[in-house]
């Protein structure tokens, strides 16, 4: 993996993980309704987040 590559995976990672753990901060203040909405954006961003490390992983 190049480093433009590498250091391009890391920033989506610290990305990912910032607006995760902001959805995380904001979720207790939620209607029922947007909390169901809110858990689909944070496992659709945990999911990148798993992804994102994978190719870190595999030098993609």
């Amino acid at each position: 993996m190049t480093d433009e590559r590498s250091s391009k995976l890391l920033h989506d990672l610290r990305s990912k993980c910032a607006s995760l753990k902001s959805a995380a901060e904001l979720y207790k203040d939620c209607s029922p309704a947007e909390k169901k909405e809110m858990l689909a954006l944070m496992k659709q961003a945990a999911a990148e987040i798993t992804g994102t490390l994978g190719k870190l992983e595999n030098g993609a």
